[in-house]
């Protein structure tokens, strides 16, 4: 297989396709080393070629860096291949678009103008062979062209049209990591890893939070389940992981992203639901495997959220989610204000499972931690208090024995009178050991 990439004596790899000098479209303004075009104003006359000849199997390998976001241009990037010499075309002659004909000179050629849309960072590879050309995208292999005549050279072509602005040829898409290769990237438990950001929290003051069990089998679960890895698998089904805590009003989660896909356009889906995922202990295969859109056909509540994650994430950025009082749910990337956005709004009287569907660019990340308002209350009238945590006291005054045992769970957590007042405070009753609803108490009476 022929390769696209070059060495240079620093040691820095670069692609040894570049873009032709001579023939570009009349908006397309290329760097100096001609690996780099940009279309630099309108939607069209951007069409761009190979500075050479492509041979059978050799791949080219471009990263969008440069998207229309104001949505005024309609129309996406094109690519293939065409056995019309650049050098034949004056650039004065040039199409403005590649479609439906490339200039309607002798010769043909093979393009197709991709319907998905493109973001920033994705990187997408095409090449030909005897079977025809083809191109990879979201890690899948997609046709251009069937039939393809191989008796001819053949340039790449690739039109910078519509809602594409700037394109750049790069090198090979690094392999996936596996398992082993992404704990080797750390020199600690990754999920021990220091808190960069958001440098007010310590882990001592976190509660301990993990991923549930049940999860899909392209996934593994490591550090205790407080790590989630996506295998490098040909394709994806199900691979959704639930946190194993619902997330309840003024509830702060925060997570840290560990490893990035670039095969892939988006960040992949995060959602809600107010299901305790426990009942898909038998039923996993009743969930949507391809699209999680499906679940909005199921008798739960679920919300899915698309666009939580943008396209600038990366590797150790850390998110924090929050649920506010009226039950909308915000994010926050690496503790800059700037990136603050509601993603969902709840019924602040129910409480909702995060849960994760990784189809896209996370591959790997771990749960750093919660903050919990229940578990506030608690925490702060514990510092108050010089008494041993092991007395059997109510935990909210520590002066009187725990005589409340919540009815299913089985805690025992508070006096009569913090009970009341715990429930005069928080409007559904819920433990906050386990978190999970109690619908009765029963009281201890004394010896």
């Amino acid at each position: 297989m022929a390769r696209s990439v070059l060495t240079m004596n620093n040691n820095i790899i670069m692609p040894s396709i570049s873009f032709h000098q001579r023939t570009f479209g009349q908006n397309i303004r290329l760097d100096d080393n001609g690996v780099r075009a940009t279309r630099h104003t309108s939607f069209d006359n951007g069409v761009t070629f190979t500075n050479k000849q492509i041979k059978m199997n050799e791949r080219i390998h471009m990263k969008i860096i440069d998207v229309d976001e104001t949505g005024q241009w309609l129309g996406s990037l094109a690519i293939g291949f065409t056995q019309i010499d650049p050098d034949s075309i004056q650039r004065k002659d040039l199409c403005k678009s590649s479609l439906p004909n490339l200039c309607f000179k002798d010769g043909i050629s093979y393009i197709k103008r991709i319907s998905d849309k493109l973001t920033r960072q994705i990187i997408i590879t095409f090449y030909y062979n005897q079977d025809g050309a083809f191109y990879i995208l979201d890690g899948k292999e997609q046709e251009l062209s069937k039939n393809i005549d191989l008796k001819r050279p053949l340039w790449g072509i690739i039109d910078i049209y519509g809602n594409v602005k700037g394109v750049v040829f790069t090198t090979p898409m690094k392999a996936p990591d596996n398992s082993k290769s992404f704990f080797n990237k750390y020199d600690q438990k990754p999920d021990l890893l220091p808190i960069c950001h958001y440098k007010h929290l310590k882990f001592g003051d976190l509660q301990s939070i993990t991923f549930h069990h049940i999860h899909g089998l392209e996934l593994e679960l490591f550090c205790q389940n407080k790590v989630a890895f996506r295998k490098n698998v040909p394709e994806l089904a199900r691979p959704y992981v639930f946190i194993d805590l619902p997330m309840a009003i003024d509830d702060e989660y925060y997570l840290r992203i560990l490893s990035i896909d670039p095969n892939y356009r988006t960040p992949g889906v995060i959602g809600f639901t107010n299901v305790n995922p426990s009942i898909f202990n038998e039923k996993f295969e009743s969930l949507p495997s391809v699209d999680p859109m499906g679940l909005y056909d199921r008798k739960e509540y679920w919300i899915i959220v698309e666009d939580a994650f943008d396209e600038k994430l990366s590797e150790l950025d850390e998110y924090r989610f929050i649920r506010q009082k009226d039950g909308d749910i915000q994010i926050c990337r690496n503790n800059d204000s700037n990136t603050i956005k509601t993603i969902a709004c709840t019924d602040p009287q129910q409480t909702f499972y995060p849960f994760f569907f990784l189809n896209g660019r996370i591959a790997a990340f771990s749960l750093i931690g919660l903050i919990s308002s229940t578990n506030n209350a608690i925490n702060n009238n514990k510092k108050t208090k010089e008494k041993d945590e092991n007395a059997g006291l109510c935990q909210i005054c520590l002066d009187t024995p725990a005589s409340c045992v919540l009815i299913p769970c089985g805690h025992i957590v508070f006096c009569s009178d913090c009970k009341d007042s715990f429930e005069k405070k928080f409007s559904e009753k819920r433990c906050p050991i386990c978190r999970d609803n109690y619908n009765n108490v029963f009281q201890i009476e004394d010896d």
